[in-house]
């Protein structure tokens, strides 16, 4: 039994330290250490290229360093091998937190205000009342449904897209294309929690954006394959929307010389909505190689064909 952690662009060292630290008895590597492939029966990855898992013919086991998955579902993986993703209880929260933050700071004109305290301006503006920044969730699984909790008691209408109808309390549901028209019409704050599957991929371009009203906001917490980027920046720069914040992209980390780093109207930040621990990612590890050795379910199992 043997762990390769093959994180990048993450730094496998911490997951390495974590899972020698709590099973001292087994074998942990990095990419570095360039192991025998004979003996890794369980990979701890980020993302993978088409070529990699066959290498290895003694793996069980495929786990994902975070909450998706999507990254490792490459063709080549055999239907033998378990994909499985983390699955922390306090990630939800952390994002329901993070997009309340981006969304508090917009609608509060706190860029304004800074951009003021610069200037020694001392302006007041009217404040903007919660009956005019919608929320519309894109998504009501568990971080949707978090996120819905913290804007309840703000006073925040909320309404969500789900792929199927259901009820959700105090929230509006809305499913199918023209539930997603009705939803984007009435979002001022539009959030994206979605899986990243074949017909999320690319969602949110100019036609979609531009169903929202105008000064509306986007914040994406899904993933970057969601955005078609260079769609928001015309819509930025058009005005039609007030802005963005982004903690998820197309390719991570962003070049140097993207327009997202620069542009005023952007708050990008360096996918930390949400950070599972190292020891809950190397601990449900750990397991999901035991279970994999006992012939057992595995309870954070990826349904490749849903994607997540």
């Amino acid at each position: 039994m043997a762990i390769l952690v093959l994180s990048s662009p993450l730094p496998a060292q911490p997951f390495v330290d974590a899972l020698r630290a709590l099973a001292p008895g087994i074998p942990v590597w990095s990419e570095a250490d360039d192991p025998p492939a004979e003996k890794v029966e369980a990979l701890l990855a980020w993302r993978l290229k088409p070529g990699t898992v066959p290498r290895y013919p003694k793996l069980r086991v495929l786990c994902s360093v975070g909450a998706g998955a999507e990254k490792l579902l490459v063709e080549d993986v055999p239907d033998h091998v378990s994909v499985t993703r983390v699955v922390d209880p306090l990630q939800a929260q952390e994002i329901a937190q993070y997009v309340l933050a981006c969304t508090l700071r917009f609608t509060r004109e706190l860029p304004l205000y800074e951009q003021q305290q610069s200037r020694a301006e001392w302006r007041r503006h009217p404040v903007r009342p919660a009956s005019r920044c919608r929320v519309g969730l894109l998504g009501l699984g568990a971080v949707g449904q978090a996120v819905a909790r913290a804007f309840a008691p703000l006073g925040y209408e909320v309404s969500a897209w789900v792929r199927r109808g259901r009820e959700w309390p105090g929230v509006q549901v809305f499913s199918g294309t023209d539930g997603l028209h009705r939803l984007l019409a009435r979002s001022d704050i539009l959030v994206c929690t979605l899986p990243l599957t074949a017909d999320t991929r690319g969602l949110l371009d100019a036609a979609t954006l531009r169903r929202l009203p105008r000064g509306a906001v986007l914040v994406n917490v899904g993933r970057g394959e969601h955005l078609v980027e260079a769609d928001l920046r015309l819509l930025l720069d058009e005005g039609h929307l007030a802005g963005a914040a982004l903690d998820v992209f197309e390719r991570e980390p962003p070049k140097p010389e993207h327009w997202i780093w620069r542009h005023p109207r952007v708050l990008a930040t360096p996918h930390i909505a949400a950070q599972a621990s190292t020891e809950t990612v190397a601990q449900q590890c750990l397991d999901a190689l035991q279970r994999a050795r006992d012939g057992l379910p595995q309870p954070h199992a990826v349904d490749r064909r849903a994607g997540y």
